[in-house]
């Protein structure tokens, strides 16, 4: 009996460590491609309504997300919150009725500031696509993974560069190649 709860918990303490650059990249894929079919707040930051009736970013279900997922590096999740920077200092002084009145007349009125509202920003549309490889290209301390996706007969590679902590992997930048 102890013997199976030890082997229960060195599972459970194993989920959401990536043993290796690939295990990281894998992680995070794996779980932005089930997240983007559900809720927006999962996969990025959303738009609400303030106390005091402006609008403003929320995205702390996303990092959340992304803490729990034990494979993205504090420096990717503070390159994430630069990322959703833009778009708040775009909505400083925007009351939340102007922001409904434009979105709603024009999705694409936020683009250029907010253009995680037209994409999704790890497959680059708003298309869903799938895996279809991932191959370690190099690296001790820091290694590159390049991951294909595929949707239909396209198919789009991202350099996921990760680093090593401890005996964890963990993505500190996704680009598209």
């Amino acid at each position: 009996m102890r013997l199976l709860i030890l082997i229960v918990f060195l599972m459970i303490s194993s989920l959401g460590k990536a043993q290796s650059p690939t295990d990281a990249a894998l992680c995070f894929y794996n779980w932005y491609l089930q997240a983007i079919k559900g809720p927006a707040k999962a996969h990025t930051a959303i738009v609400k309504k303030s106390s005091t009736g402006e609008t403003v970013l929320d995205y702390e279900q996303y990092f959340h997300n992304l803490d729990s997922l034990g494979c993205v590096s504090d420096s990717f999740k503070i390159s994430e919150k630069l990322r959703f920077q833009t778009c708040q200092d775009h909505f400083q002084d925007i009351p939340f009725v102007e922001y409904y009145e434009n979105i709603d007349n024009n999705p694409f009125f936020y683009e250029q500031p907010c253009p995680f509202f037209t994409k999704y920003q790890w497959v680059g549309d708003i298309e869903y696509w799938s895996i279809g490889s991932v191959e370690q290209v190099s690296g001790i301390d820091q290694a590159t993974v390049n991951l294909t996706l595929k949707t239909g007969a396209e198919q789009r590679v991202w350099r996921v560069t990760t680093i090593q902590n401890g005996h964890n992997w963990q993505i500190d930048k996704i680009e598209r190649r």
